[in-house]
């Protein structure tokens, strides 16, 4: 075991809570990864030929990869490094309601901004000489668009609520724990900035989704989440606007998906999905420059709140 005391911690780390070997324990993180990556690489081939619909088959693979990829390297690393463990990945306290409500209408007010940066993004043109890239770039995105849609497949309301327990809720709870609850508070007992820390994260967690197309507003996300985490010392709070996040997004599908009528149609056109992504749209762009003004203000809020709590 890698010792912990209750000596004075680094900045953004809980009070009366340090690490001893913070590298050690970063490069254990690493090497659980890297062993449970190999581990679901050897399993999931199997899934398809065991379960016989496709559709269950790539759901089972999800929910098996985010059991063994982002859950199990986290809880297995500080199980090992500290006696401690809930307090390292800071799932020992529950956020008042108060930070959770202002996070979740911060989420809601910054969606227009969101949606201009993913439209912005998914734009992107490489250099000409950059065109093979491009090109498996542009694959890997239709490939995760494809499984995504699979994932959300369905008119049900059944369907619907396993779409959000996989997609909202496992996938919120898992790459949070690893990515901020794991990794992020172990780089930050390392003594480095944590505002380096924090962007680097999400910087990973972004580039580890494997989509150029989307990087940036992932980047965005994971920023936040981390801010979050690094002000309230509670990783439900990231996971709870993770898993409302990615909750809106299957919702905001299925809706899509489901949609009858020219009237339901056209009504949607503008939606909470796509509203900031015509910047040729004076309405839109106000939207744009409001959800701007708005996001900061939530997020100036939730820092003010957090320093009283502090003090």
């Amino acid at each position: 075991m890698i010792a912990d005391s209750r000596t004075r911690a680094p900045e953004g780390v809980s009070t009366s809570f340090r690490l001893q070997r913070p590298g050690m324990a970063l490069a254990l993180l690493g090497c659980f990864f890297i062993f449970f990556l190999i581990v679901s690489g050897v399993i999931l081939p199997f899934i398809p030929k065991i379960v016989n619909k496709p559709e269950a088959a790539i759901k089972i693979s999800v929910v098996i990869q985010d059991l063994l990829i982002f859950i199990c390297p986290a809880i297995g690393t500080a199980m090992i490094v500290t006696r401690l463990p809930a307090r390292l990945l800071c799932v020992d306290r529950f956020p008042d309601l108060r930070p959770i409500l202002l996070s979740i209408a911060t989420l809601i007010c910054a969606i227009p901004a969101m949606n201009a940066v993913i439209h912005w993004n998914e734009n992107w043109q490489l250099p000409a000489s950059m065109a093979g890239p491009e090109q498996y770039f542009r694959q890997l995105e239709e490939a995760a668009r494809a499984t995504t849609s699979i994932l959300m497949n369905g008119a049900s309301i059944t369907s619907l609520i396993v779409s959000v327990l996989i997609v909202g809720v496992l996938a919120g709870f898992s790459e949070e724990l690893l990515f901020r609850g794991a990794f992020q508070r172990i780089l930050g007992q390392t003594g480095m900035n944590m505002h380096v820390v924090i962007w680097l994260v999400a910087f990973i967690f972004s580039a580890f989704h494997f989509q150029l197309f989307g990087l940036v507003p992932r980047i965005l996300l994971g920023a936040f989440f981390g801010y979050l985490l690094w002000w309230s010392k509670s990783l439900w709070l990231p996971i709870i606007l993770h898993v409302c996040n990615n909750s809106i997004v299957v919702i905001s599908e299925y809706i899509s998906n489901n949609r009858s009528g020219q009237a339901i149609e056209a009504a949607s056109a503008t939606g909470i999905d796509t509203f900031g992504a015509d910047m040729t749209s004076g309405i839109e762009v106000t939207g744009v420059i409001i959800s701007i003004i708005l996001t900061a203000a939530g997020i100036y809020m939730l820092r003010r709140f957090f320093a009283t709590q502090t003090r």
